[in-house]
């Protein structure tokens, strides 16, 4: 599955980052930043493990279904190349029709399904999508309950470097592990306490 990142989101927030520096001066000692690692994030939580492989069965369903089209294709290629030479042009352009009839419907299977907006992009949406949400909340919920003014993500490229100490990702995992496991309740219900 993969995320989709913005470059354009990756210019504004160092944009805002380098106004927010310049344009309070003497003033940004008390700018609160810290930062996450999605990447790190999804690598390590496992719900997303969970969900690439629910992801991963629906798309090898869909790549059967594709190789089956693409075997029939071959198989009929085949048997008109075999028999060709044997049969009247009418039956070879009816053979032939049929066949092109084969490839289109198979190439707009494809299309359908691996092209842009095709089905696979919105599976890996509807997988991730949740999971992102979580991940937003409780970084919004830290960064409200805390007074942090920035929270980047260094997974994007925003971070160039960023002192261990202002990393939430450690946070963030803990957080949402302990949302699945009832320990707390999930960022954003108005219920949730600083958390670890």
């Amino acid at each position: 599955m993969a995320r989709h990142r913005s470059w354009r989101g990756v210019v504004w927030s160092a944009l805002f980052v380098a106004l927010l520096f310049g344009a309070t001066g003497s003033a940004s000692a008390q700018v609160k930043l810290s930062f996450i690692d999605s990447d790190r994030i999804f690598a390590e939580y496992e719900k997303t493990r969970e969900a690439q492989q629910a992801f991963n069965r629906e798309v090898q369903e869909l790549s059967r279904t594709a190789q089956d089209q693409k075997g029939e294709i071959d198989k009929q290629q085949r048997r008109l190349d075999q028999q060709s030479p044997m049969l009247s042009e009418a039956k070879r352009d009816q053979e032939t029709q049929a066949l092109q009839q084969k490839v289109s419907d198979y190439e707009a299977f494809i299309q359908k399904n691996w092209g842009p907006g095709g089905a696979i992009s919105k599976l890996n949406e509807e997988y991730l999508r949740p999971i992102i949400d979580r991940v937003h909340k409780i970084v919004a919920d830290i960064g409200n309950s805390e007074g942090y003014q920035l929270i980047l993500d260094a997974a994007d490229g925003n971070i160039v470097y960023g002192d261990k100490t202002l990393d939430l990702t450690d946070r963030v995992l803990s957080r949402l592990r302990d949302e699945d496991s009832g320990k707390i309740p999930p960022a954003g219900s108005g219920n949730t306490t600083g958390g670890p």
